[in-house]
């Protein structure tokens, strides 16, 4: 996609306004979504994808990917994804959008209204790798009147805070384990050791469904999950994925899939608090009269259409309130 209009900091884009090039190495944000208005759908409706893409070289792969099904015809659709992904400087960023569109119609257009369509990145922690080793995190502490100011009190006040701050606990899983579900079936859903990257003590139960957070704070979660739906076509399918903390319900994102064996995702964000020792795990529900749901998934490294990611925001948070 090209942009019509950038606001950048340290990021550079080329002339065309379509990639931007990572100034820095490490963890970051990465989020786009795009406004999308139909013609006249197919009755199963149509898909509409958007990557977020990093480049290497003269490759690209999607480090995060959705579809999903514009239905109503005329009609403007938001889809959107999100991603916590480490970057090399000197990457590229951008991101794509596919218009799927069959019979009877080939009509789908890109809205370019400021606002509809919005793409953009933000570094968390500026680090060798995603696993590398995280800082432990240490108070400030507080300022005495009449206090000799020293080189170590300047490090212990300033420098090892910041340090911390710059380098929070981390993880990301990025293979799902292989699931099928009935209709009104809940499936806790398992992510393979295989994809698991992880920087201050994180882990992953043994069967894959839950990644426990090593320390106190709150925390940016990022989540992409992408099923296919088998058995008739039609309007009556929808399904939905859900964030869980210690096995309650954090959040819940629904989509509807009207097309059979057809994959489509859900992807979203929230800012969760989490004590040392919760644990994190996604749910997938499905429902519709007569069908089966499964996972999908493809090699991500050249498409990632899954993912389970977190990154410390505030490391001396005691709660959502304070």
């Amino acid at each position: 996609m090209r942009w019509a209009t950038t606001t950048t900091n340290a990021f550079e884009g080329d002339a065309d306004r379509r990639w931007f090039t990572v100034p820095e190495t490490g963890v970051y944000v990465v989020a786009g979504s795009v406004s999308v208005k139909s013609g006249p759908v197919q009755a199963a409706g149509d898909g509409v994808i958007i990557y977020l893409y990093r480049r290497v070289g003269s490759g690209a792969v999607s480090v995060a990917t959705v579809r999903e099904i514009a239905q109503q015809s005329y009609d403007v659709q938001i889809v959107s994804t999100a991603a916590i992904v480490h970057l090399t400087a000197g990457d590229l960023i951008g991101t794509g959008i596919y218009l799927e569109a069959g019979s009877p119609s080939t009509s789908f257009a890109v809205q370019s209204s400021e606002w509809e369509s919005v793409f953009g990145a933000w570094m968390v922690a500026p680090v060798p790798s995603f696993a590398a080793p995280p800082t432990a995190f240490v108070p400030a502490g507080e300022w005495r009147d009449g206090e000799q100011i020293t080189p170590a009190l300047m490090k212990e006040r300033i420098t090892d805070p910041i340090r911390a701050l710059y380098n929070p606990p981390r993880v990301s899983v990025v293979r799902p384990l292989p699931y099928s579900a009935a209709s009104a079936q809940a499936v806790r859903v398992g992510w393979s050791r295989a994809g698991f990257e992880e920087s201050g003590g994180w882990s992953l139960s043994r069967d894959g469904t839950t990644i426990t957070a090593p320390a106190t704070g709150v925390y940016l979660v990022a989540s992409t999950l992408a099923t296919q739906r088998d058995g008739p076509e039609g309007p009556f399918g929808s399904y939905q994925v859900q964030l869980l903390r210690n096995g309650s319900l954090v959040s819940l994102r629904q989509r509807q899939n009207t097309r059979t064996t057809y994959p489509t995702g859900i992807s979203g964000t929230d800012v969760v608090f989490l004590n040392k020792g919760d644990s994190l795990s996604s749910v997938f529900l499905g429902t519709g009269t007569g069908l089966t749901w499964q996972g999908f998934d493809v090699d991500p490294r050249i498409e990632r259409w899954n993912g389970l990611a977190a990154v410390m925001l505030a490391p001396a948070a005691t709660g959502m309130k304070g």
